[in-house]
């Protein structure tokens, strides 16, 4: 028994923390194109309506509920 306390098998390398998160943001981008071409979202946004009709109904919405 010639080992010391703790003289266990030292580590092989532990990878840098810029390296880390290279592979953690690649990874999530990854991810995401892999949702995004299975299941192909509709990305387009809906007409802006005029604000002054927006204005309108919401006064008629809230006349008609009380």
């Amino acid at each position: 028994m010639n080992q010391r306390f703790g003289a266990a098998k030292q580590p092989t390398g532990t990878p840098s923390l810029a390296w880390s998160c290279v592979v953690v943001v690649a990874s999530l981008l990854a991810g995401a194109s892999v949702v995004h071409n299975i299941y192909n979202p509709d990305l387009t946004l809906p007409p802006v309506e005029n604000v002054d009709d927006a204005k309108k109904k919401q006064a008629d919405n809230n006349n008609n509920n009380k």
